[in-house]
C-alpha cells in the first residue's frame, strides 16, 4: 500500500496491559501503522483481529483501546484520540473520541496506543511516564468524581502536569451511557466506553510524557502547515468561533432556520422551539448569557471552542467549569428547559459523574414523557415531578442514574430494557438507534439524520451527518438540508472525511464538519506525507479511509444481526410529523429514506438490497481476509 516505511510522526510503541494477570508489555506500532496510518483505523484493525465473533462487551477479552491520531503532537489542530471496544449497547463496534491534551501526552510519554484486556481483581489505575508503565491500587479513588480523581492523582504523583483520563461513579456502576473524561471537560462519550472501563475496574489512566515526536520532512511540514493555517484563517466560521465560540456562532440569530433543523423538542414530539425560549437559553454575544469568563482550547488548537463559565448569583451561584454549549442546547430543547443556570449545572454534573450527555438526556426525556402520559407516577419517581421544563427534576435525576439509586436504576437500564419494565407502549418513545439513545433530528435535516442512522457506532452524528454539504465530494452536488436528493452522496463523503480526521487526530472544527470547511483531502495528505515520510496520493489516502469504514461495517456484521432495517430512523420520526415551525408536517418518509439507503450502500460498494458487503467490493479494497471471515457467517453477498 505504501512505498516507504513510516519515518516519523509516531511514538513507536503500543502498550498492552492485561488487567487479569497484571502483565504489561509493548510492541512496535509500525506493523499496524504501515497499513492503517493511526488513530481510529489502527484501533479498528486491532479490535477486528483480536476479538472472536460473538464476544460480548462484558467479556474480559473485550479490548479497550486508546489510540492517538497519527498527526497528534505535530500538526495544528491534531489533538484527538479514538477509544474503541465492543459496544455496550449492541455488542457491535464501539467508538468514542477524546480531545484535550491526553492524546498528545500519551505520545510524548512513549506510546501511540494502549490495548487493555482482562479484568482487575480490585480497582486499579494505569500510570505511564516516559516509556514506563505500571498498575497501581485505586481503591482509594473508587467512588470519587472525575474531578476528584484527577486532583487526587496529581497530588499522589506530585505532578500538576499529569494528564488523567478517568471514569466517575457512573462508570463504576456500569451504567451503559458512561464516559471517559480527561482535562475536566473532554469526554469520550458514546458506545459506553466508560462502562467497559468500569467493568474492568480500571479507574484511570495517568500519563506524563517529556519526549518528542520526530518529523520526517520538516521543510515540507512547515509548508503544509502554512497552507492549512491560511485556509483556517480565511474560514468565516473559524473567525467567528475565535470571537464567540461555536455556541455563539450558532446563536447569532435566534430566528435562524438552523434552530428548526437541529433542535429536537420534548423527547422528539416536535422539532421547533419557541423563539422566546431560544433567546433565554442563548445570547448572541457570549453563547450563554453573562457566564462566560474565558475560552479554552485543546492541545495545539488554532481556534478554541470551549467556554469556561461561572454562575455568580442565584441558587446555583458558585457553579463553574468548562462546557460545550451546543450540547447543552440539545439538552435544553429535548427537556424543554430554557433556563441557562440549571442547564449549565447539569452539564458540569454529568462530567463529574461520568455520564454521557446524550444518554442522560435521552433517558430522562423518556421518563418525562412516561410521566406526561401517566405511565410513571410520583410514587415511582422518588417523589419527583417529571413535568417538561422541571430543571430541578433533571438535577435530582443525574446522580440517581449514575449511582443506580431509586428511579435511577430504571433509567440506567437503557432505552431497550427500561421500557420492558414499564410496558404499556412506552417503548414507542424510547428513542434510540441500534440500542443507543439518540437525541438527533431525523425529520427536517435529512442528511443529518441519514448520517446518524448509518453511523457505524450507532446513533451519533459526527461520523457522517451533514448540514452544509460535504467538502470532499463532487462539487456539483447541490445541498439543501431538508430534501432527500443528494444526501446519500454528502453523507458518504462526509463519513470518509471523518475517517481521515480520526486517523490523523485532527479535530473536526479545524477540518470539515463545523461549517468552517477549512481543510481538504490534499491538506491531510500533505501533512501526513511530511510528518511520516510517506508519498500517499489523495486517492490512496481516501482508499485507506474506505478500508477503515469497511472494517467497522464488517465488525458489526460479524458480531450483531444488524441489517438494512436498523439503518432506518426511529419509528416516531417515520410516523409522527413535526408539529410546528417552518418544517411543520415533515417526517422521515420510509420509501424515500429507503431510496437514500440504496444510493448510500451503492456508493459504499455494498449490496443495495441487503445493505451487506460484497466479495467483489472487499476484494477491490484488498480485503479478501475480511471477506473470508464474513463468508463463514453467511452474511457476505457473493458477487
Amino acid at each position: 500500500m505504501m512505498e516507504h516505511p513510516i519515518r516519523g510522526g509516531l511514538a513507536g510503541k503500543i502498550l498492552r496491559v492485561d488487567l487479569t494477570s497484571g502483565r504489561i508489555r509493548t510492541e512496535p506500532t509500525a506493523r499496524w501503522a504501515n497499513r492503517w496510518i493511526g488513530g481510529r483505523a489502527v484501533n479498528s484493525a486491532l479490535l477486528f483481529q483480536e476479538t472472536e465473533p460473538g464476544t460480548r462487551w462484558s467479556d474480559p477479552r473485550n479490548p479497550l483501546i486508546f489510540g492517538s491520531g497519527a498527526l497528534v503532537g505535530t500538526a495544528p489542530g491534531a489533538n484527538r484520540m479514538s477509544i474503541d471496544c465492543i459496544s455496550v449497547f449492541n455488542n457491535g463496534k464501539g467508538s468514542a473520541n477524546l480531545g484535550g491534551h491526553f492524546a498528545a501526552e500519551l505520545k510524548f510519554g512513549g506510546f501511540d496506543h494502549i490495548v487493555v484486556t482482562g479484568k482487575a481483581g480490585r480497582p486499579v489505575y494505569l500510570q505511564i511516564e516516559d516509556g514506563c508503565a505500571e498498575l497501581r491500587d485505586a481503591q482509594h479513588l473508587w467512588g470519587m468524581s472525575t474531578y476528584e480523581t484527577e486532583d487526587a492523582l496529581k497530588e499522589e504523583l506530585n505532578d500538576t502536569r499529569v494528564r488523567v483520563a478517568c471514569i466517575g461513579p457512573s462508570g463504576e456502576n456500569r451504567v451503559p451511557g458512561s464516559i471517559i473524561l480527561a482535562d475536566r471537560a473532554k469526554a469520550a462519550g458514546g458506545s459506553g466506553v466508560g462502562c467497559v472501563m468500569g467493568d474492568k475496574r480500571l479507574k484511570a489512566v495517568a500519563v506524563r510524557g517529556r519526549g518528542s515526536i520526530s518529523i520526517a520532512n520538516p521543510e515540507g511540514f512547515l509548508s503544509a502547515v502554512d497552507i492549512a493555517m491560511d485556509k483556517v484563517k480565511r474560514s468565516p466560521t473559524a473567525e467567528k468561533m475565535w470571537r464567540k465560540t461555536l455556541a455563539g456562532v450558532f446563536a447569532e440569530d435566534p430566528e435562524s432556520i438552523t434552530w428548526d433543523l437541529l433542535m429536537v423538542v420534548r423527547n422528539g414530539q416536535d422539532e421547533s422551539w419557541e423563539h422566546e425560549k431560544r433567546k433565554q437559553i442563548m445570547d448572541p454575544k457570549d453563547g450563554v448569557p453573562g457566564y462566560r469568563e474565558k475560552i479554552l482550547a485543546c492541545f495545539s488548537c488554532p481556534i478554541g471552542c470551549m467556554p469556561f463559565s461561572r454562575i455568580r448569583e442565584g441558587k446555583h451561584a458558585g457553579t463553574r467549569g468548562e462546557g460545550f454549549w451546543v450540547n447543552t442546547l440539545m439538552l435544553s430543547t429535548w427537556l424543554d428547559i430554557p433556563e441557562p443556570e440549571p442547564v449549565l449545572k447539569a452539564w458540569l454534573m454529568m462530567n463529574q459523574l461520568g455520564i454521557d450527555g446524550d444518554y442522560a438526556t435521552g433517558m430522562i426525556g423518556w421518563a418525562f414523557e412516561c410521566y406526561q402520559r401517566g405511565l410513571l407516577t410520583k410514587d415511582q419517581t422518588d417523589g419527583l415531578d417529571l413535568t417538561w421544563g422541571n430543571a430541578e427534576a433533571l438535577l435530582a435525576l443525574l446522580p440517581k442514574i449514575a449511582r443506580r439509586e431509586g428511579i435511577g436504576e430504571l433509567l440506567a437500564l437503557g432505552p431497550v430494557e427500561a421500557p420492558k419494565r414499564i410496558g404499556r407502549g412506552s417503548e414507542a418513545f424510547a428513542i434510540h438507534m441500534k440500542g443507543q439513545p439518540s437525541i438527533e433530528p431525523y425529520r427536517a435535516a435529512k442528511g443529518w439524520g441519514l448520517g446518524v442512522a448509518t453511523s457505524p457506532v450507532a446513533g451519533r452524528h459526527l461520523r457522517g451527518s451533514v448540514l452544509l454539504g460535504s467538502r470532499f465530494g463532487p462539487k456539483d452536488v447541490d445541498f439543501d438540508p431538508h430534501v432527500y436528493e443528494g444526501q446519500a452522496q454528502n453523507v458518504f463523503w462526509q463519513g470518509l472525511a471523518k475517517e481521515i480526521e480520526d486517523i490523523t487526530g485532527i479535530c473536526v472544527y479545524v477540518g470539515t464538519w463545523s461549517g468552517a470547511y477549512a481543510l481538504e483531502i490534499s491538506d491531510y495528505a500533505a501533512l501526513i506525507n511530511a510528518v511520516m515520510g510517506l508519498s500517499l496520493s489523495e486517492p490512496e489516502l481516501m482508499r485507506i479511509a474506505r478500508k477503515s469504514r469497511n472494517l467497522e461495517k464488517a465488525f458489526n456484521t460479524l458480531n450483531t444481526d444488524m441489517g438494512r432495517l436498523d439503518d432506518m430512523p426511529p419509528r416516531r420520526y417515520m410516523e409522527e410529523p413535526i408539529e410546528s415551525g417552518p418544517y411543520k408536517g415533515h417526517r422521515a418518509e420510509p420509501a424515500r429514506w429507503h431510496r437514500m439507503l440504496d444510493e448510500f450502500y451503492t456508493l459504499q460498494g455494498w449490496d443495495a438490497a441487503a445493505g451487506l458487503q460484497t466479495r467483489s467490493g472487499l476484494s477491490a479494497l484488498d480485503m479478501e481476509d475480511v471477506a473470508e471471515k464474513l463468508a463463514g457467517t453467511g452474511r457476505l453477498i457473493e458477487r
